[in-house]
């Protein structure tokens, strides 16, 4: 796998992981290598979310997994990018294949191959081989799976209907609407499922204060879908990635004309400087909601959590051509 050339953010947390990036690429490269035969992004991507994912983690998590989980975190993020591009991209949708292999994780027996192409089912099959074999095959493997199964389960069919939503206003794309958009796309960011999978491979965590965690989660997810879209809304919108809150936002101020708009609404640099001032204030905003529930939880370092999401922000900023 090529390796991330751009500068990352200083002040990398965890680098008694990050001195093992190469090696951790190696463990990704058979994903990445099934990725390319059937993926339109640049793999490149990957090695961006592994260092991403390198650095974060519960401060509960066990040092032996802390490798893994940041591999299987990668993963979920390449089988996502393989369900993504059926359903936003109108150059590269094709529903009936998202429609199949979206119940990889929680409808398998119910899988249709009829009608696909050979194409399509070379697709399909790579999709589940990834999610049975290097997510969920690994996922099971970690000492707490079935003590937080059901809240992991839970979270997952809250990311599968984010994927979802994402292909119904793709199809349908007068049903899109600020409401929707911002109750059910934040899901995709699967933070609330990573910590789920961090609590798998905890020792010393207070269940007591799971609720207020999975709070945190929450917020935080919200935010980190705030960091996405200030990366990639430029490209959402070439895309007419009708799950983008950015063009639901264009469409209910501009009409669904909103494109012969552009020019007047970008600015030299090609970017919606209103549309990304409300988005950093409303990450502020949930910055400081977040920070305040994790002053009342004792068994996770939250201090290190939050650094976690002004990690993620910076990160983010490089806004990525690939992404």
């Amino acid at each position: 796998m090529k390796h991330f050339s751009y500068n990352f953010p200083q002040g990398l947390l965890k680098p008694e992981i990050t001195v093992k990036h190469k090696w951790l690429s190696k463990e990704l490269q058979p994903d990445i290598e099934k990725f390319v035969k059937i993926g339109r992004r640049d793999p490149i991507l990957f090695d961006w979310v592994l260092r991403v994912m390198e650095n974060l983690g519960l401060s509960t998590v066990e040092p032996k997994y802390r490798e893994k989980l940041a591999v299987v975190k990668t993963i979920f993020s390449l089988w996502e990018v393989l369900l993504d591009d059926l359903a936003d991209n109108e150059e590269t949708q094709d529903f009936r294949l998202f429609d199949e292999v979206i119940k990889s994780p929680l409808e398998p027996e119910r899988i249709d191959e009829s009608g696909l192409s050979l194409e399509e089912l070379n697709y399909l099959r790579i999709t589940k081989e990834i999610w049975n074999k290097s997510i969920i095959g690994e996922i099971k493997k970690f000492p707490k799976y079935e003590k937080y199964k059901q809240a992991f389960d839970f979270d997952l069919l809250q990311f599968v209907n984010s994927m979802k939503y994402s292909r119904f206003v793709n199809a349908i794309k007068e049903a899109s609407n600020i409401v929707e958009t911002e109750a059910y796309v934040h899901h995709s960011m699967y933070v609330l499922i990573q910590m789920d999978l961090d609590l798998m491979c905890s020792k010393g965590f207070e269940d007591s204060e799971f609720g207020m965690l999975r709070e945190v989660g929450y917020i935080t997810q919200r935010m980190a879908k705030i960091d996405d879209l200030l990366g990639t809304y430029q490209r959402e919108l070439s895309e007419s990635d009708m799950s983008s809150e950015a063009i639901v936002r264009l469409v209910k101020e501009y009409g669904t004309d909103f494109r012969f708009k552009l020019n007047g609404i970008l600015n030299k640099d090609n970017r919606y400087p209103k549309f990304e001032k409300m988005l950093i204030e409303e990450w502020q905003k949930q910055y400081q909601i977040a920070k305040t529930i994790t002053m009342n939880i004792k068994s996770v370092n939250m201090d290190e959590f939050m650094k976690e999401r002004e990690f993620i922000q910076q990160a983010y900023q490089q806004k990525i051509r690939f992404w």
